[in-house]
């Protein structure tokens, strides 16, 4: 029925016309129809038929052409057929109450047309959004369930030969060379999936906004050098030809060491990742004017230039096929924009085709040059202050042997954990849930406690608390050991009485040193609290 409305909105003199003629005709079209009718009629319902024309024209037209109609009706009908004839006046009180109850009558119509139009476009648009939510949620499913057959090939990847080497541990278990093999096995598979995990989290830190820079003035050299030695084994393996052009001036800028590090080593991970063995990249880095640029190219696989855009969203790799010959979870370039970005940066992909390698090129603000020295020599992430913390000799009493409570309910985990320490000549508890840690905790007096948050039947915030108020002693140390990463979990472990935060995986050596600088804390802390005489 739609097909007979005439557009409303269209404001040109043309529709218009074709609005305001349709009045008319109506009109005319009843007075024809009307005057047929008057040897029968008579003077008896002049304004009957002029009813349907007022209906037609607001059905049609719209509510401006329907009150055109109202009053040419009103017009025909007096002039027409009510006597006296030829005359626009209505001398009669019949005639005159018939007039009033047709304007009233047609203009409550026009009203109800008008509003159940109006409910009509909206239903419409509802209509219409509706099914674009649906065709979104329809794709936003299907990219689910790529992204999770992706992440179970992923996972299953170094899950795989880790599984294989522990079958191969059990059968030769008394040979040197399988339990060497078996443990480099284990160690770079295990560094292979911590590699995933933490690309996960960072796209969802930069999805909510939760990324924080630590920004300070610092020759960007130093940033890509970092990156370089990060990935120099990438290009070894492969045995690619890696060449880094830098200036021998600094290139100052204000930025965050460890992040500009972070997405020069992703580009290079990338260029070596879908460049063939013995193949060739090139890192360029040089200060134009006012602005850095940070160009890696490399003589790869390449992409169509269409899909220059396309291949910075998550999730998306050049190579889409199901062989999955170079892995990964499509994320690294999506974080190099997002840091970028941060950096009130732009990258840009390049390529002149599949086979024709690719070109990425970061465009950065130059620092203004206020200084002559370097800023950022004391800044470190939080993992480069544990690796030094970690190989630090630190002025811990080694005769006396410390104690120390883990607390979670990962019972492997902390079996093994539990064993490291012992190697390392410390006193060790373990506890599988908060009540058993609180009980543990009042009868060992432990020197440092580590804990997981997640645990069964009280939360490790409320299991701190309570042992700070059953054991209110300076001398005890919490060391918060969770998955839980976000700003809030940090808050809520320091209000909970934590003195440490760290965020699983967490290595060894890493662990290790948090745990002896904290009793370092402890011992000074000894020494420099006054003796009271009694």
């Amino acid at each position: 029925m739609s097909f007979f409305m005439i557009d409303r909105h269209d404001r040109s003199w043309s529709a218009l016309g074709c609005r305001y003629g349709t009045a008319i005709l109506s009109t005319g079209v009843m007075i024809w129809v009307r005057s047929l009718l008057q040897p029968w009629l008579k003077e008896e319902c002049p304004f009957s038929l002029f009813y349907l024309s007022v209906l037609l024209t607001a059905w049609i037209a719209g509510i401006g052409p329907a009150v055109l109609a109202i009053a040419l009706g009103t017009f025909a009908a007096a002039y027409f057929f009510i006597l006296p004839t030829a005359n626009l006046w209505v001398h009669h009180l019949p005639d005159l109450v018939q007039l009033v109850i047709y304007v009233f009558v047609n203009c409550v119509a026009i009203f109800l047309f008008e509003r159940a139009e109006r409910e009509r476009r909206l239903a419409e648009t509802r209509s219409e959004e509706n099914q674009r939510l649906s065709d979104d949620l329809r794709r936003a499913d299907i990219r689910k369930d790529e992204f999770l057959a992706l992440l179970a090939h992923e996972l299953r990847n170094p899950l795989a030969p880790i599984r294989s080497s522990l079958v191969l541990l059990e059968r030769k278990v008394d040979s040197p060379d399988v339990v060497r093999r078996v443990r480099d096995v284990i160690h770079r598979q295990t560094l292979h999936l911590i590699r995933l995990t933490e690309d996960l989290l960072d796209v969802s830190r930069f999805c909510q906004g939760k990324v924080e820079l630590q920004v300070c003035r610092m020759d960007l050299r130093k940033a890509v050098r970092d990156a370089i030695e990060m990935v120099e084994s990438s290009f070894e393996s492969k045995a690619q030809r890696f060449e880094a052009l830098l200036p021998e001036q600094p290139v100052w800028i204000e930025g965050d060491r460890v992040r500009l590090a972070q997405l020069t080593a992703n580009l290079l991970c990338n260029a070596s990742k879908y460049t063939p063995e013995t193949g060739r990249v090139v890192l360029h880095l040089e200060q134009i004017d006012d602005a850095i640029s940070l160009v890696v190219t490399d003589n790869g696989i390449g992409f169509d230039p269409d899909q220059a855009d396309r291949i910075l969203e998550p999730f998306v790799q050049m190579d889409g096929s199901r062989t999955r010959e170079y892995g990964g979870l499509g994320v690294g370039l999506t974080i190099v924009n997002r840091l970028v970005a941060l950096h009130h940066g732009q990258l840009s992909a390049h390529s002149r085709g599949p086979g024709m390698g690719s070109c990425f090129s970061v465009t950065l603000p130059v620092a203004e040059s206020s200084a002559d020295e370097d800023s950022d020599a004391n800044l470190f992430e939080p993992a480069e202050q544990a690796f030094d913390v970690a190989t630090q000799d630190l002025a811990v009493d080694e005769a006396k042997r410390q104690s120390l409570l883990l607390v979670d309910d990962n019972a492997d985990a902390t079996a093994i954990l539990a064993e490291l320490f012992r190697f390392e000549g410390f006193q060790v508890e373990i506890a599988s849930d908060g009540f058993e840690a609180v009980q543990l905790a009042r009868s060992s007096r432990p020197d440092v406690i580590v804990m997981d948050i997640g645990l069964p039947g009280m939360d490790g915030y409320e299991t701190a608390r309570r042992i700070l108020r059953s054991q209110p002693s300076d001398n005890l140390r919490m060391i918060a050991l969770t998955g839980w990463g976000r700003p809030a979990d940090r808050v809520l472990a320091a209000e909970a009485g934590f003195h440490l935060h760290l965020i699983k995986p967490v290595a060894f050596r890493e662990l290790l040193g948090h745990v002896r600088h904290v009793m370092a804390q402890q011992e000074s802390s000894k020494a420099e609290r006054p003796l009271v005489s009694t």
